[in-house]
């Protein structure tokens, strides 16, 4: 897998005495960036390109994350977003993902292999990734689409992580689910294709989960809204210690029932 974004986020190691400042660069480009208060399914997919990693020296292992955190209410969800781009500049370092992460417990995306797997983007070859979190729509799966049409057109109803390098386009044979500090859950959290069978997966999330900020009044019934941030990872390899970029703001989505 491909990526890692374009700008810049730096640390700080000791060289000699003097302070050096290593940069990692951070994703930068989104091509669609939907809003929670959206009424069209077909805008609540995610695309952004990413970027070659740095070869800086100090720095480990590089690529990117996507976090995300679940809201019922979507003056919470816009306050803690507004709180975390306040801070994303140059100047501020890696402020935004350290507040992201620490402060208001963003969760990396996971998949649905493995509970333990999550969505993390290695820092390569500039790729565009393309990716829904739950399915509009049933017709179009791992199995069906070996066609070029349907593979340019998975994405735009079905849950899928997806790349496409020129005009072609690929699919990971897992789909994003909730991290794994919540267990093997989906985003399909009223279940809409009604496949969850043993009832466990496909489920609302639940005041005390990692990732869901719970409040007392909804903004509408039966809708949650999810906020997704991309952000490059690197470590330092004196400290063995995360790294991370200014933090890209990939927008956010509805999740209602009947949707």
């Amino acid at each position: 897998m491909s990526a890692l974004f374009c700008v810049f986020a730096g640390f700080i190691v000791s060289s000699c005495g003097m302070d050096e400042v290593i940069s990692i660069e951070e994703p930068t480009v989104t091509y669609n960036d939907p809003l929670y208060s959206s009424s069209d399914p077909l805008t609540w997919y995610f695309n952004f390109k990413t970027a070659p990693s740095s070869d800086a020296e100090g720095l480990g292992y590089t690529g990117t994350d996507v976090y995300y955190k679940i809201y019922n209410n979507y003056s919470n969800l816009t306050s803690q977003r507004n709180a975390i781009n306040s801070v994303n500049t140059s100047s501020s370092g890696s402020t935004a993902a350290t507040r992201m992460i620490e402060t208001y417990s963003y969760q990396p995306l996971g998949t649905s292999t493995s509970t333990n797997k999550a969505v993390f983007f290695e820092g390569h070859d500039s790729t565009t990734v393309i990716f829904r979190l739950k399915n509009y729509q049933s017709g179009i799966s791992n199995e069906s689409a070996d066609s070029d049409d349907l593979l340019k057109t998975r994405y735009t109803l079905n849950a899928c992580i997806g790349y496409k390098v020129s005009t072609d386009y690929t699919y990971e044979e897992y789909v994003p689910y909730r991290n794994s500090a919540v267990g093997n859950k989906s985003f399909d959290f009223f279940d809409y294709d009604e496949d969850d069978k043993g009832g466990t997966r496909d489920v609302e999330p639940a005041e005390g989960d990692a990732d869901y900020y719970h409040s007392a009044s909804f903004s509408e019934e039966n809708c949650y809204y999810v906020q997704l941030f991309a952000v490059a990872r690197a470590w330092n390899t004196e400290s063995v210690s995360p790294v991370y970029s200014l933090v890209l703001d990939l927008g956010s989505v509805p999740i209602r029932k009947g949707e």
